[in-house]
């Protein structure tokens, strides 16, 4: 079977419809990957760069961003690694004025029962709210 590895300019063409071609080509992969004719594998690097460029570039609001992360994540034809930690990082995102990075890293020193060795004093306020 075919595999591949997705970057977030595709996410991007798809979710904001600002290059109509490329969001109709990455509907197609999408739909082959519905059939399982295909395997699409999106690294988690994808999902905190949509992040960072939804809210830096286009100005969407963390709760339309986490929405459209929410749609991605949660596609059972798409292959995501620590899918069940990102939804627990979303909602502390939600919750809290912290960046979906420290979410995503306190959630998974939470899953391996790890100390988080950080100086970020927004990491640490959250450590301590744990």
């Amino acid at each position: 079977m075919k595999t591949f590895v997705v970057d977030a300019n595709a996410f991007l063409r798809f979710l904001l419809n600002d290059i109509p071609r490329q969001k109709k080509d990455f509907e197609k992969l999408l739909n082959q990957a519905k059939k399982s004719e295909i395997r699409l594998i999106v690294p988690q690097i994808v999902i905190f760069e949509i992040n960072f460029t939804l809210g830096k570039y286009y100005g969407f609001t963390k709760e339309d961003i986490i929405e459209k992360l929410k749609t991605i994540i949660e596609a059972p034809y798409l292959q995501i690694a620590d899918r069940h930690i990102l939804r627990q990082a979303f909602k502390l995102h939600l919750k809290f004025n912290l960046s979906l990075t420290d979410c995503f890293i306190y959630c998974l020193a939470q899953e391996k029962d790890a100390q988080i060795f950080t100086f970020d004093k927004a990491l640490k306020k959250l450590k301590l709210r744990g």
